[in-house]
């Protein structure tokens, strides 16, 4: 199957809201990245009239609702393709899903597990607690700056990461991990990552320092999709192709830092059938798993969220002729610590 396959970096904030930088910046630093599309997502504003090329990155406008009154804070909603702005409705998670719905958009649960930092962290647990809604798309499954903030112990280590963030990184937090495995076995529910990139700065005594900039994270956590669809230049067809790609989980998360994650994939043939990650199979007496990765890797094959292989390399293949929810992961070491790389979305056998 010929895929054309698009870098993009999803839920970001802009001077719209609480960001630092303006689009016009974070289009110039995505450009730099080599991003193919981005998609910001200020808090409880839908900025319109900008979506489009910008030299070669596209820009789609989203839109982070929550409820501001709410204590505690919580179940942040990413909501992308929709025309008019949902923050009417951030007072019920549920009737801001309806709303994104109605106008044929789609969204993701926003860092839906977080741990509550430590008090000189400032930052509150934003967790998804609505679990009882439904119609969403997807869920967040790795969330930059979530991680980060939740991986600081004290302040002494918290200046060494934010000086080397890499130390601190290992990938979606397993809570995050189990919950997806949990709402696969109700629903298709499509995983994305986003870096939630604000670019503040901040100072400890005499040190100060911006955290986390924008030009670092879009080089960090990335999605990339998937489809026979060649991006052509035009607004309405580009859009469609990101979008669809998106809403059918035909993507999978990469923390491009531990290596470009380009041209890894997940395939599935049976018989005459095939299918790759986001889509079902019919089981014609077994199907063969397949994946490919550009860069050695530990690569797991997880089936109802247990793995059933692994191995260490370029390639994993698995026959079997059962059915379930077949999904991915691949770590690689950094500083003698296994670190997640890429989280593929499913391959439903039903």
């Amino acid at each position: 199957m010929n895929l054309n396959e698009y870098v993009g970096h999803i839920h970001l904030h802009s001077t719209f809201s609480d960001g630092v930088a303006t689009i016009e910046e974070i289009i110039r630093l995505a450009n730099q990245a080599g991003l193919d599309f981005i998609i910001p997502t200020d808090h409880n504003v839908l900025v319109k009239g900008l979506d489009g090329w910008y030299d070669r990155t596209l820009l789609l406008m989203g839109e982070e609702v929550h409820d501001q009154q709410r204590q505690p804070e919580s179940s942040h909603y990413l909501a992308l393709n929709i025309e008019e702005d949902v923050f009417p409705y951030a007072q019920d998670p549920q009737a801001v899903i309806n709303a994104v719905n109605d106008q044929g958009g789609f969204g993701f649960l926003a860092h839906p597990v977080e741990y509550t930092p430590p008090p000189f962290v400032e930052e509150p647990n934003l967790s998804w607690r609505d679990w009882q809604v439904s119609g969403y798309t997807g869920l967040e499954l790795w969330n930059y700056m979530s991680e980060f903030k939740n991986r600081l112990p004290n302040k002494a280590a918290a200046i060494l990461f934010c000086y080397f963030p890499r130390l601190v990184m290992r990938g979606p937090y397993p809570d995050t991990l189990a919950k997806w495995d949990e709402l696969l076995q109700e629903r298709k529910t499509v995983a994305i990552g986003g870096s939630d990139v604000h670019g503040n700065t901040y100072r400890l005594g005499p040190l100060r320092r911006v955290v986390q900039p924008y030009d670092y994270l879009f080089r960090a956590v990335n999605t990339h999709i998937l489809s026979q669809q060649t991006f052509n230049g035009q607004l309405d067809h580009d859009q469609r192709v990101v979008c669809d790609a998106l809403r059918e989980g035909r993507c999978f998360v990469a923390y491009d830092l531990l290596g470009d994650t380009r041209g890894f994939r997940f395939t599935a043939t049976s018989g005459d059938a095939q299918a790759i990650m986001g889509q079902e199979i019919a089981l014609q007496r077994e199907v063969s798993l397949e994946v490919h990765s550009p860069r050695r890797a530990d690569i797991r094959l997880l089936r109802d969220g247990r793995i059933v292989a692994r191995r260490w390399g370029k390639s994993l293949r698995w026959t079997t002729s059962e059915r379930g929810v077949y999904r991915v992961e691949a770590y690689r070491s950094f500083l003698l610590k296994k670190r997640g790389w890429v989280f593929a979305n499913p391959i439903y056998m039903r």
